[in-house]
């Protein structure tokens, strides 16, 4: 009997031992269970540029877990990377605004390079000769024949937008397509207006030659198909001293 309970005495100690021990040894874990892992901030490169990112940082901690059979777990949590522009992209950005901008003011001039409905002020010469010389001296045309299609037209008007039912306008009676497609800046603003007489006889010089002059009938054919036109207008251009 004596030896029985010696032999249980030892055993109890051995594992009072045991348990001291392991406590010990949960006492050293809970010390490095504050042990932190950093990951150095990233960065990277792109076609040869540096790229600006939010540095990204990597946690991990040692975490002591009674429930688990496992007793240790490990816990990490990285940081979201945001990418920056590199200076590729920023130029390419820039230049497609610069583009866009310049797109933008070409429709805007365009826009103004060609009869507009706008209210305009006109200032007409006192002679309307002067301009049909300026024209004659530029396309060839005989200065009387604009004059006399200019008077059949509209009675030598000034610079006007009226219309007939035909909707030809202005002073020389053009259609606005045709108008289009051969009108001169006469007087030199910058502007094809079909109402400004300048421009209108200057760009019937043009088109008259473009229909066919210095043949005066296929040319004034071209302008208006019709005998009686022709034959009025040459029997002014006559008495005008063509």
């Amino acid at each position: 009997m004596p030896l029985i309970r010696e032999t249980k005495r030892r055993f109890r100690r051995a594992e009072w031992n045991k348990y001291i021990l392991s406590k010990s040894i949960l006492a050293l874990v809970l010390t490095a269970a504050s042990f932190i892992v950093t990951v150095s901030p990233i960065t990277t490169k792109a076609d040869n540029d540096p790229v600006v990112v939010e540095t990204a940082k990597t946690t991990s901690a040692l975490v002591l877990d009674t429930t688990s059979p496992k007793v240790l777990t490990m816990k990490s949590s990285v940081s979201v990377i945001t990418p920056g522009e590199s200076k590729n992209q920023a130029e390419i950005k820039a230049q497609r605004a610069a583009a866009a901008k310049a797109n933008a003011l070409a429709i805007s001039t365009t826009s103004r390079d060609t009869v507009t409905r706008e209210r305009r002020v006109y200032t007409d010469p006192t002679n309307f000769d002067e301009i049909y010389q300026r024209a004659s001296a530029v396309y060839g045309v005989d200065p009387m024949l604009l004059k006399a299609i200019h008077t059949v037209e509209t009675g030598a008007s000034g610079s006007t937008t009226r219309s007939n039912p035909s909707g030809a306008t202005g002073p020389m009676q053009f259609l606005p397509s045709t108008f289009r497609a051969y009108g001169v800046d006469g007087n030199g603003d910058g502007i094809k207006d079909i109402g400004n007489v300048e421009d209108a006889i200057f760009s019937a010089a043009r088109y008259l030659v473009a229909c066919g002059y210095p043949d005066v009938k296929k040319a004034l054919w071209g302008y208006n198909p019709s005998t009686r036109y022709y034959t009025k207008v040459m029997g002014l251009a006559q008495s005008f001293g063509m």
